[in-house]
């Protein structure tokens, strides 16, 4: 075996020690390729043709390099190199500059083994795409692409290891899950625990993120997308719950949203403002806003948008998407066509059910003092925070707080109705606690009280008449 042949030999076999991707040929023991990893570290737009879709790709598939080493190597003559890419993404004249490459390092050392250094050159050039900023494939290599690059990172997320935010243990990326939009990191088991339980107790505004970095400096929060949950994975019944619990609290909200007058239905009227959800798996990810923006709140409240006064003809007409009855949203009766002249459904004509439902709201709850949504307390202190609007108020008097100093409240002498009752009721309302409130509520027990009071007397009356 001459001396050329031992070079060649021995930088193969140092280079295989190096990268033991290096696949040298059984019947060529002096040629060899290597596959190189192509992650740069800002995602590259890619424009597919002739859709002209952008995708912005975090991973490319694998420079697959080609090393050939001439009997003249390494002092005589450089390297033949052979650059591909599967599928052919590289332009072919990117690849070309980069194995022509081998020869000009050849000859910028002056002959010699120049494998390693050439390798490692590649390497720095892949973390820029070696500069490409952008590139233009045909559609049909989109789906090919972007599910290379889904896998990659996947497989590269798996091998490492982090501590999970919320149970502080290390974990495997295979037992992790990385947060879309911000790239925090959680293992599996805690999110699912996290999601599940929102969900299930209706607590869909919690859905997010639970980083103590997240949601911050009063930046607009964001929910999670229906797609990620199912990617963590959490079951399809429970995301499906999530969603419908979303869009009936929207609906809900909405003074221009009337629901169906059957009682056997109650089912909302059909609005493309809210479509029906169908399929969990095609919703858009913008539906992951939270349904208020956390701002402060003004300095009064104005109270909620009202429906507009005359509506006519066919504005009257709805349609229940549960049912398909039609009817009218000014008498809530069953259509009745748009020339009949019809009037507003007076309270009187509640049914004994909604009647008795409405003054257990007006007995037991506190209404937000912005958005008038009914509040309940199951315990704690008497600064409240809306769960519909994120309004700070006081659940003694229904008075809007102040979000920077809500306590100020309960510490203000001139509060007297309030003043140092933080933590009156603190068992919650259902602790059957003599708790005087004031504001509408206030209002409701005191009339209940003298109800209460004047049947006392009659009856008090009635004996003493008796005897």
């Amino acid at each position: 075996m001459d001396e050329d042949s031992d070079e060649r030999t021995e930088e193969l076999g140092t280079l295989q020690s190096i990268y033991p991707e290096l696949v040298i040929e059984p019947s060529h023991r002096y040629k060899a390729t290597l596959d190189l990893l192509v992650a740069p570290t800002k995602p590259l737009p890619v424009t597919f043709t002739p859709e002209d879709t952008v995708e912005r790709l975090g991973y490319l598939p694998s420079l697959h390099v080609e090393f050939d080493l001439p009997h003249e190597y390494p002092n005589e003559a450089p390297p033949h190199v052979e650059i591909t890419t599967t599928p052919q993404w590289l332009p072919e004249s990117s690849a070309q500059k980069l194995a022509d490459e081998a020869k000009s390092l050849w000859d910028e050392y002056g002959g010699g083994m120049v494998l390693f250094a050439y390798i490692s050159s590649l390497q720095e050039q892949a973390e820029t795409c070696f500069g490409i900023e952008e590139l233009t494939l045909p559609t049909m290599m989109r789906k090919e692409l972007l599910d290379y690059s889904k896998q990659m990172k996947r497989e590269l997320f798996d091998k490492e290891t982090f501590d999970c935010e919320v149970c502080l243990e290390p974990k495997k990326g295979s037992a992790c899950y990385r947060m879309e939009r911000c790239s925090h990191v959680f293992c599996v088991a805690c999110l699912q625990d996290y999601y599940n339980n929102c969900i299930t107790e209706g607590a869909v505004n919690n859905v997010k993120c639970m980083s103590t970095e997240c949601g911050g400096n009063k930046k607009k929060e964001r929910l999670i997308s229906p797609k990620e949950l199912l990617q963590i994975p959490i079951s399809r019944k429970q995301v499906e719950r999530y969603v419908n619990i979303k869009r009936k609290k929207k609906m809900e909200s909405d003074p221009n949203i009337m629901f169906c007058p059957r009682q056997w239905c109650q089912g909302a009227m059909r609005s493309p403002r809210y479509p029906k959800i169908t399929d969990v798996t095609q919703m858009d990810d913008s539906d992951s806003e939270a349904e208020e923006d956390v701002q402060a709140q003004p300095e009064a409240p104005t109270g909620p948008e009202k429906r507009a006064v005359g509506v006519r003809g066919m504005d009257r007409l709805a349609v229940c998407e549960d049912c398909t009855l039609a009817f009218c949203v000014v008498c809530l009766s069953s259509w009745h066509g748009d020339f009949v002249r019809c009037e507003p459904r007076d309270a009187n004509q509640l049914t004994e059910e909604d009647q008795a439902s409405l003054n257990f709201i007006m007995k037991n709850t506190s209404p937000c003092a912005y958005c008038s949504v009914p509040c309940q307390k199951s315990f704690g202190c008497n600064h409240m925070t809306c769960a519909q609007c994120k309004t700070h108020f006081c659940y003694l008097c229904g008075a809007w707080l102040d979000p920077g100093r809500p306590y100020q409240h309960f510490n203000d002498p001139k509060n007297k109705g309030c003043f140092q009752r933080l933590m009156d009721g603190a068992e919650g309302d259902m602790a059957n606690g003599d708790v005087q409130f004031g504001g509408r509520r206030g209002a409701e027990q005191l009339a209940d009280f003298w109800e209460q009071e004047a049947m006392r007397i009659q009856m008090q009356i009635n004996d003493e008449d008796t005897r």
